[in-house]
């Protein structure tokens, strides 16, 4: 995928706006989360993928109880920490 720049503006409120482009890009919607990683240079990276996406697996037995599935207590720890949206 090619490399493309986005000029933002910095709100008197601290906030940006992504613009379309780019959240359809990265196939955003309100409420979803975004990981920010800045490099040694003061460089951002966004990503749409949390940084335990990363990581998962790697530690087998540390996170859960005996005969527990990882996999669903990443979910509910992942649903415990998301605000509910209204539906």
């Amino acid at each position: 995928m090619s490399e493309t720049a986005y000029i933002l503006k910095l709100s008197s409120q601290s906030q940006v706006t992504l613009p379309k482009e780019l959240r359809e890009r990265l196939k955003l919607h309100p409420g979803a989360r975004l990981t920010v990683i800045v490099d040694e240079e003061n460089a951002l990276r966004l990503s749409n993928k949390l940084p335990i996406k990363n990581h998962f697996g790697s530690l087998p037995g540390v996170w859960t109880k005996e005969n527990e599935d990882a996999a669903e207590y990443a979910r509910s720890l992942r649903d415990s920490m998301q605000p509910k949206l209204n539906k």
